[in-house]
């Protein structure tokens, strides 16, 4: 803000200077313009553009470092808010990725059907739903680039990848349920955020935690796409992102 303030108050000064001196030449002096040394006049111009371009920059400048720090400022209470989010659903996840261990909600999706009953209990499909409702959340907010993918990846990535792989049978049953297609490519509605950015997860977490993730969970290592194949895919990625809204 000082620097902002230095700067406005230079860019009044130096207008008033040369607004004095301007009228002062006016009414003083009659100018012979054969007389006139134009070459001089001509480089006390561009000396006095190249000022006014040093302070125009500093300006624009400053004014990119504020435009920074509200973004900053910006990220840091999205981050706090998603914080917060994560630590209420805490327990929720712990039930839910318990039960998948302990039992999947439904080992081969291709058997499900509306009228499918899992052997998980009351507690852990009411900790199904209240995950999968937060981390639809979140993922809406990623997608739309309203919080920090980076940031969340890095802190909770492989977190939200394990709640993916706990509940994708639950979010297909419930799609199944309300007569919607099994996957979002195909035009699902019901948890679509939810699945997004667990597929960007998958997309960017670093390999250890990725590989060690899809252990915990009796899972089979997928090959990650490199090269063309990495930067198509990330373009279907954010292709997908903008089809969502």
């Amino acid at each position: 803000m000082l620097r902002n303030l230095f700067t406005a108050l230079l860019g009044v000064l130096l207008s008033i200077i040369l607004g004095f001196v301007a009228y002062y030449a006016y009414s003083k002096f009659t100018i012979d313009t054969h007389e006139v040394d134009w070459s001089g006049v001509s480089g006390m111009m561009d000396t006095l553009m190249v000022i006014l371009t040093v302070l125009l920059l500093i300006g624009l400048r400053q004014g990119a470092q504020s435009i920074d720090q509200a973004n900053h400022s910006r990220d840091a209470d999205l981050l706090n808010w998603a914080m917060g989010e994560m630590d209420e659903l805490k327990e929720s996840i712990k039930i839910v990725t318990d039960a998948h261990k302990r039992e999947p909600y439904c080992i081969n999706v291709q058997d499900l059907s509306e009228d499918y009953v899992s052997n998980w209990n009351d507690e852990e499909l009411k900790a199904a739903n209240k995950v999968s409702i937060g981390l639809q959340r979140i993922g809406y907010y990623a997608s739309q680039n309203l919080v920090s993918k980076k940031h969340y990846l890095n802190l909770w990535g492989p977190s939200y990848l394990s709640c993916w792989y706990s509940l994708e049978s639950w979010v297909k049953h419930k799609r199944l349920k309300l007569e919607e297609p099994l996957d979002i490519e195909d035009g699902a509605y019901s948890r679509r955020y939810f699945e997004y950015f667990a597929e960007y997860c998958e997309m960017e977490l670093p390999d250890l935690l990725y590989d060690n993730t899809r252990k915990q969970f009796k899972l089979p290592p997928l090959p990650r796409v490199k090269g063309v194949r990495r930067y198509l895919k990330r373009l279907a990625l954010r292709f997908k992102s903008q089809n969502l809204t």
